[in-house]
This record gives structure tokens, sequence and C-alpha cells, in this order.
């Protein structure tokens, strides 16, 4: 008997038609929504804090130079040289030095970071040794409206293209 009552009282809060269920779900969501706030519709009243507070330069390279005890000295140094091309440098005076002595790495986690590595240096000399698309060339041309000598920048270019074509 306690079955059948169950059944009685469940069946009377199902929906009997689709327009029950509709009515139903939109009971739901109004109660889910009720006194909340979207996006821009209300009092802010928390502090966000924006990336520039955070890391303090916003940029296309960003240095973390919380752990230095002369921050302007390394944002000295970043300006001149950056640290691709600081990375660049070291790459190019170590591999050699690796590949000479190959045989001085003994064991198999040595074997395998130096594979890794040198792996990793070839791979990144072929993609230094990639030709440029026309696209790519484009947007660098498309940079130099920037400077104060595009136009004779264009026409250097014109001419080494003219160049091109009757050599």
């Amino acid at each position: 008997m306690a079955t059948t009552n169950t059944q009685q009282d469940s069946s009377q809060h199902s929906p009997k038609t689709l327009a029950d269920l509709g009515q139903a779900w939109l009971a739901w969501q109004i109660a889910l929504l009720k006194g909340n706030r979207w996006p821009l519709s209300g009092d802010v009243t928390q502090w966000i804090k924006t990336w520039g507070e955070i890391v303090g330069q916003v940029g296309l390279v960003n240095y973390n130079i919380a752990g230095t005890s002369h921050p302007q000295t390394e944002k000295r140094i970043g300006r001149e040289y950056s640290y691709g091309r600081q990375l660049g440098r070291i790459m190019e005076v170590l591999t050699p030095y690796l590949e000479k002595h190959k045989g001085e790495f003994v064991g198999e986690e040595e074997e395998d970071a130096l594979k890794d590595y040198l792996a990793m240096a070839r791979r990144i000399a072929k993609l230094k040794a990639k030709r440029y698309t026309a696209d790519e060339v484009v947007a660098m041309v498309k940079k130099w409206k920037d400077d104060g000598d595009f136009e004779a920048n264009i026409q250097k270019l014109r001419e080494a293209l003219d160049a091109l074509d009757e050599g």
C-alpha cells in the first residue's frame, strides 16, 4: 500500500503535458535566478586587481624580476638583449661543445637529457633557417609604417625585387 501512495504522490507533481514541463522549468529558472546579479547589473563591492597590478608590466614580453636583487639591471639587460636572444647565444656556444663531448655523458638519464637537448637544438635551427612566407614579409613591411622612412624602405624593397626579376 505504501508503494501505491508514493506513486500517487509523485504523479501529482509530475508534468502531464509538454506545457506543464515548460512551466515547471520556467518556475525552476525563476526561483534559481531570483536575487542573482548578472555582470554589470548591480553594485560591485569586491576590488578586482588588474593584470598590470598583479605582474607590473603588461605587453608582448613580461619579465618576472621579483626574485632579483637588481630589478633595474634586469630591465636594462632585457631591453638590449631579449630573453630569446640570450638563450639563443647560450645554445650556439653549448650545442657544439656538447656534441664534441657526447662520450662524457654516462648513464641513461644523462644520455637521454643530452639526446633531448640536441634534438631540440636541431629543431630550433631548422625553424630559424625557415624562409619567410609572403604573408610574413607583408606583416613585417606593415611594421615599417611606424618608422619615419617608410617610403624610402618601400622604394628600396621595390628596387631589390626588380633586381631579382632582372637577375
